[in-house]
């Protein structure tokens, strides 16, 4: 019985652990994609100082990521019977290091479902693309066999093999290119997916009626475990490129700075420009704002919590005692005061009363019993 549980424990490891890992490469690849996103708009302003011209040279410079986006978005729409209309317009001046991937758009009367497939397969076919440069070019998997002994004559080996390939560098840069265009353009399309779910629970349940769900499960399963690996090994070739153009690019940046004595940094997503001076003693005052809770911390008396630390207020001598005020962080509710017994009830109107005084009624004198009339 406690092998069986073992077993299982292992089983579920193994099926949930390469989905973590490829969350946490998602995760990782989203941060540094903005990362080298706003420092490669930064550098091209720092060349340029012109906010179209460096614009210009964003979007160009992610050129193959981007048409192989667009054209993979305007391919599935048409394939799905989804009217796609090209909107191809020079880039305007932007201010935000974002790419706005928008040359296709398709018409409002998408279904969901479709939506979220037209959406999701930009960044299928990238990574499927890229898959092929690592493996059948590069071949990646080959080089990283002599790394088995971990000595490093085995890595500069490894690294004279893989840039001995033709054109090494030019496939480096579509792998970046494209690794960095992957994101989808609004994520909000990728609900349709949700939908697909209870379809999903069907057939489950058809499967298990059917006696045929633990065979299917398993092939499925180990089918599905088998693309979860060689998609994490992708996304892991990605980032070491990244990684290795934000070292370039750092360096780069900083030899400009110095040069130019010009800088830039982010305020909510928007690129504001000032001298390298400034940078410096903008960051330098953040560092020690940073201290200021470190130093009160280290200020706090040591050891386990006492009564007897408390700052208990001290009262004054008789006829000095200190006026107790109230915490003005905090609004305390006002009080209603108390009707008075005499005081008309609140809430209540009184009736309108016009003031003035009645007309006095004419005397009448009754008539004579002898009068005639």
């Amino acid at each position: 019985m406690p092998q069986k549980r073992k077993g299982c424990k292992l089983f579920v490891f193994d099926l949930i652990a390469p989905w973590l890992l490829v969350a946490a490469m998602l995760y990782m690849l989203r941060r540094l994609e903005r990362w080298l996103h706003q420092h490669i708009f930064k550098v091209g302003w720092l060349v340029t100082k012109q906010l179209q011209t460096t614009t210009i040279l964003f979007y160009a410079f992610f050129l193959p990521g981007i048409v192989l986006h667009e054209f993979t978005y305007w391919l599935v729409a048409g394939l799905l019977n989804v009217r796609a209309d090209r909107a191809l317009e020079w880039p305007k001046k932007q201010e935000v290091a974002e790419l706005k991937l928008n040359f296709v758009r398709l018409t409002p009367k998408t279904g969901a479902i479709r939506l979220a497939i037209i959406t999701i397969s930009p960044f299928i076919v990238g990574v499927l693309l890229i898959w092929l440069i690592a493996n059948t070019i590069i071949n990646i998997q080959e080089a990283a066999a002599s790394l088995q002994s971990g000595f490093l004559t085995d890595v500069s080996q490894m690294v004279s093999r893989l840039t001995a390939t033709p054109d090494f560098w030019l496939w480096i840069y579509l792998i970046f290119t494209i690794g960095n265009t992957l994101s989808p353009s609004n994520p909000e399309h990728l609900r349709g997916w949700q939908r697909l779910l209870p379809v999903a629970g069907v057939i489950l349940l058809v499967l298990i009626f059917l006696g045929a769900a633990d065979e299917v499960l398993v092939n499925a399963l180990a089918s599905l475990n088998a693309t979860v690996n060689s998609l994490s090994g992708t996304l892991g070739v990605i980032i070491v490129v990244d990684l290795f153009m934000v070292a370039i690019l750092g360096t780069v940046e900083a030899i400009i700075e110095r040069i130019t004595g010009h800088s830039a940094t982010y305020k909510d997503g928007k690129l504001i420009t000032m001298r390298r001076s400034e940078l410096m003693a903008q960051r330098a005052a953040e560092m020690k704002k940073g201290r200021a809770p470190q130093k009160a911390a280290r200020a706090a008396p040591a050891g386990p919590p006492s009564v007897y630390r408390f700052a208990l207020p001290i009262p004054g001598a008789p006829g000095k005692e200190a006026i107790s005020r109230a915490d003005d962080r905090i609004i305390a509710p006002q009080e209603k005061p108390l009707p008075s017994p005499l005081a008309p009830t609140p809430g209540r109107d009184a009736p309108a009363v016009i003031s003035g005084a009645a007309a006095p009624k004419p005397d009448e004198t009754p008539p004579d019993k002898d009068d005639p009339h």
